[in-house]
């Protein structure tokens, strides 16, 4: 009965990493690759993949053969997305934040090390910074993750730290001393935002800012995002103003809902 339990657990394990593998970089995936990259054997793959198709997670190209996911995972996307509050009223403070700075804005969530974007607002002058809706980037590099990580606790910050602090890209300006990564979150604390340049991708600047629940928790943060050459030094101060202001908005407009 132990083994069986043991061997059922492990198989939820596998089936959950293998739906995981699918991202926007990689959606895609032929049954020995997944193989490869769960480190399991072929055929254990395949009862998997044979599994989650049966249950409608994924689906298989008749054609090239290639597995992708399957459009019930957009609605229990949606179900996730929804299920927080502030997605509900959000769109019309940070569909103005793109207007009055011109940039691409997003509402992030901290989950364990990784920023998640929960909604994402683009601008008529887009420019490619590689974000999505559910896209998951290291807190450690992002202006939403930093300033989320900001007002946790001492132990959070330690527990993050310890997960690593890599180099993102080898010409990213990533901080990877914990120490100074530290020093960096309190100084965010202490102003308020975070103007991040070059930290995940080069050439890609954001500025972000905390949004606070009823309680005073930071769980939210907006920031915005673009080419380095529209957000830099000198525009800095003003466009954090703006970054900052909607944050605040939405934090009120939490009170307001709580009451």
């Amino acid at each position: 009965m132990v083994s069986n339990e043991k061997s059922s657990v492990s198989s939820m394990v596998n089936a959950l990493k293998l739906l995981n593998l699918f991202t926007m970089d990689e959606p895609e995936w032929i049954l020995t690759d997944l193989a490869d990259e769960l480190n399991v054997g072929v055929s254990t793959v395949y009862r998997l993949t044979n599994t989650l198709m049966h249950e409608g997670f994924i689906v298989r190209d008749p054609l090239t053969k290639n597995f992708r996911l399957a459009s019930s995972i957009l609605e229990l996307g949606h179900y996730v997305i929804t299920s927080f509050d502030i997605c509900d009223i959000s769109p019309p403070i940070l569909e103005k934040l793109v207007q009055d700075t011109g940039e691409t804005v997003h509402l992030s969530i901290l989950e364990g090390n990784k920023s998640i974007y929960l909604q994402m607002f683009e601008c008529s002058n887009y420019v490619n910074v590689r974000t999505h809706v559910g896209k998951k980037h290291p807190a450690h590099c992002t202006s939403t993750g930093q300033v989320i990580l900001a007002y946790q606790s001492e132990a959070e910050i330690d527990r993050v730290i310890a997960q690593g602090l890599p180099l993102y890209s080898p010409k990213s300006a990533t901080i990877t001393d914990p120490m100074k990564f530290k020093e960096r979150l309190a100084l965010i604390k202490k102003q308020g935002y975070t103007y991040n340049r070059d930290e995940m991708n080069v050439g890609v600047s954001a500025i972000a800012a905390p949004v606070k629940s009823p309680s005073g928790k930071v769980e939210f943060a907006v920031s915005i995002a673009g080419p380095s050459s529209r957000i830099n030094a000198n525009n800095a101060p003003m466009l954090s103003k703006l970054v900052v202001k909607a944050a605040d908005c939405l934090s009120k407009k939490l009170k307001g809902g709580a009451q």
